[in-house]
């Protein structure tokens, strides 16, 4: 028989870490000024020849921001450069109808980049307890993510439109890929990949496979059948054939 090669796993990361969360900014840090050169004020507003409102910078906005934000000639508000009471920095840019299109800002040492409508289509990139990912939303739940394992293997999970995984690959590191199948419920049914030197077909019930297919890396085929404990029930490989 082949080696078994077991169900592949992956991690799934939650919209709701990443969904909003440079959006929903909170209080400033009041900075004092002193010295006779020194201009101290909590708002300047700045204006263009005009008189239009092109630019306010603000100790405390009405978000709670320590923040610069610009505005277009129709007065719409188009950027956003500020600051969290902590220090956390945070960065915004608006369409022309003044709804966010990119959102930027560092956590720690977690930084976060938000492109798209976060309440329709958007794409994330950024790194969460150190491993980079970068996934597609839709509406808030996540369809697509790219990342790296603890030992640098890269993986990519496709999610169903209920934000359970359909499609999972992976390129282990030991520089064997697999790629897996889910159902609707998000159960794994079919893992197909090599292990050293072999190519290993594996279809399963909802608990564990049911029926291997292999070659060996001799060119030996087998097809092997097993119950629901995990026993081999029936071996089909080239040499026990009579």
């Amino acid at each position: 028989m082949l080696p078994e090669r077991g169900w592949l796993t992956g991690t799934v990361i939650m919209a709701s870490m990443v969904g909003g969360a440079v959006s929903h900014l909170v209080l400033p840090a009041r900075l004092g000024a002193q010295g006779a050169e020194v201009v101290t004020a909590s708002q300047v507003n700045i204006v263009d020849s005009g008189g239009r409102l092109r630019a306010v910078l603000a100790a405390d906005d009405e978000r709670g921001l320590a923040s610069l934000v610009f505005y277009g000639p129709d007065g719409v508000r188009r950027g956003v450069v500020g600051a969290e009471p902590d220090g956390t920095p945070v960065l915004r840019f608006n369409n022309a109808a003044g709804v966010g299109r990119l959102a930027a800002s560092v956590n720690d040492d977690e930084p976060v980049i938000i492109v798209g409508d976060e309440a329709a289509r958007s794409v994330l990139i950024g790194s969460l307890g150190g491993t980079p990912i970068v996934g597609l939303f839709e509406r808030g739940r996540t369809r697509s993510q790219m990342t790296l394992g603890e030992r640098g293997e890269p993986r990519l999970s496709l999610f169903n439109g209920a934000g359970l995984r359909g499609v999972g690959l992976v390129v282990g590191a030991d520089d064997a890929p697999f790629l897996s199948l889910f159902d609707a419920a998000g159960v794994q049914r079919l893992t197909m990949g090599t292990v050293d030197g072999s190519t290993v077909v594996n279809l399963g019930d909802s608990a564990r496979p049911r029926l291997v297919l292999g070659v060996a890396a001799n060119g030996r085929a087998s097809v092997g059948f097993y119950d629901a404990e995990g026993a081999l029930e029936r071996d089909l490989s080239a040499d026990t054939v009579p």
